[in-house]
């Protein structure tokens, strides 16, 4: 029996067009239930790690021949953007659990989730471990940059953490296993730029 098509379907939750929306959603609960400054560090954090993504894509791309023995050529942006997303998201809701059993699950789950995607981009051939490790530690900074956010919450909170559940699931159900293509058209802009300023040759 192949495992493949249970490696795709879990690879398909980091996909842009699950991330995107899950990060447009989010944001948008938080602010709904007042809570501006979460929504503020969540946005600003996710987007940031998808920003150095693009940006690491844009350098490696067309200089990781530069560095053979590092077998880096395009970091994983589905590494990077599901450690950000669902571990940014289990921090949100570990904040808001009133237990640290369900505090527990719910960064387990979270970083379990994104820690499987990372191994299915191994597993396809879709990136090497330096390049999905790479991708993944860039992710990391989302949820380090809400961890760190003491007054992440403003009081009085009157969200529940069940609501921030209701993004992912709304999103998987209508675009999980949708496909933006964005790759290719990040290796096009990459070689692109380096054709214009000659930087790697």
């Amino acid at each position: 029996m192949s495992l493949r098509p249970l490696t795709l379907f879990v690879t398909s939750f980091g996909g842009q067009a699950v991330i995107l929306p899950i990060l447009l959603l989010v944001t948008l609960i938080l602010l709904a239930s007042g809570q501006r400054r979460a929504a503020f560090w969540w946005a600003f954090s996710v987007v940031l790690v998808l920003g150095l993504v693009l940006v690491a894509k844009i350098a490696f791309i067309p200089c990781g021949g530069y560095l053979p023995g590092l077998n880096l050529r395009s970091p994983s942006g589905h590494a990077g953007a599901s450690v950000a997303v669902y571990g940014g998201l289990a921090v949100l809701v570990a904040r808001l659990a009133r237990t640290q059993a369900l505090a527990g699950l719910a960064i387990f789950c979270g970083f379990g989730l994104s820690l499987a995607i990372a191994v299915t981009r191994i597993v396809l051939g879709a990136h090497t471990l330096s390049e999905t490790v790479l991708g993944g530690a860039i992710g990391l900074l989302a949820p380090s940059l809400l961890a760190s956010r003491q007054d992440l919450f403003q009081r009085p909170v009157r969200l529940r953490w069940v609501w921030l559940l209701v993004a992912p699931v709304i999103v998987v159900a209508l675009l999980h296993g949708v496909e933006l293509g964005a790759e290719g058209v990040i290796e096009h802009v990459a070689r692109q730029l380096n054709a214009m300023l000659g930087v790697c040759r």
